[in-house]
């Protein structure tokens, strides 16, 4: 490992851990060289990568700062549901509750953690049908929130993770199917558990491509237009 990339995962490490949050202020370069055992060249290079990156500002005459929610995040509106005259449908969240838990499943294999919370929710789209959500995270990280309301679990969860951790989603992988709803869509959908439905799988990356989350989607089935967003082509078409 480079000492820029030594410097570079120091204060990565730091903003993972809460121990730098958005609008912390760094020390002055001379010290953070001090502190890091390089030259202030050195340090001064490893700043202007981290600024670079968005992960830090450097303000003239001011300092430098940990950027918080100023970091670019991926687009995470994974789901947009249009009317027949292509006007987007509004979304209505309702946060069921959130579990504790340490069965293993999907969730346990992509985030690698040994306890996890899952918030459950559902979310109606224009009054036309419904959608269960389930929403993974590690217990550690859940635990770093410091306490979430009920009316902050109805609202973007990865914003929350942005404003209160400093931890961007920065990439999305998705996969949509057809398959069995999931027993939590059972119980709050009122499905069929063995008539297949929609499914969608997310899995969310932070920094240095770190896993942070994992989600289902489900849904009966429905009429309804759909439109995937992703970072590249638009999927559009019927679900």
């Amino acid at each position: 490992m480079t000492k820029l990339e030594r410097i570079s995962n120091a204060i990565i490490e730091a903003i993972e851990s809460g121990a730098l949050r958005e609008g912390h202020r760094l020390p002055s370069e001379e010290e953070l060289a001090v502190q890091h055992r390089v030259s202030v060249g050195t340090m001064q290079k490893a700043l202007a990568r981290l600024a670079h990156a968005g992960l830090i500002r450097r303000e003239h005459g001011r300092g430098t700062f940990i950027s918080g929610h100023k970091v670019a995040p991926a687009d995470v509106r994974h789901l947009r549901f249009l009317d027949e005259q292509g006007h987007p449908l509004t979304s209505y969240v309702h946060a069921h509750g959130v579990k504790r838990m340490k069965r293993k499943g999907p969730w346990s294999d992509f985030l690698e953690g040994q306890a996890f919370v899952r918030v459950d929710r559902t979310i109606n789209i224009g009054g036309k049908f419904d959608l269960s959500s389930e929403f993974w995270l590690r217990e550690e990280d859940f635990d770093k929130l410091g306490g979430v309301e009920r009316q902050e679990l109805e609202s973007n969860l990865r914003e929350l993770l942005l404003h209160r951790l400093a931890l961007p989603t920065l990439r999305v992988d998705q996969w949509i199917r057809f398959a069995p709803p999931t027993a939590v869509a059972v119980r709050a959908l009122g499905l069929d558990p063995e008539k297949p439905g929609f499914l969608m799988e997310l899995r969310g990356y932070t920094l240095r491509d770190k896993p942070l989350y994992y989600q289902r989607v489900c849904a009966g089935p429905f009429s309804e237009r759909l439109v995937i967003v992703r970072q590249g082509p638009q999927v559009d078409g019927p679900p």
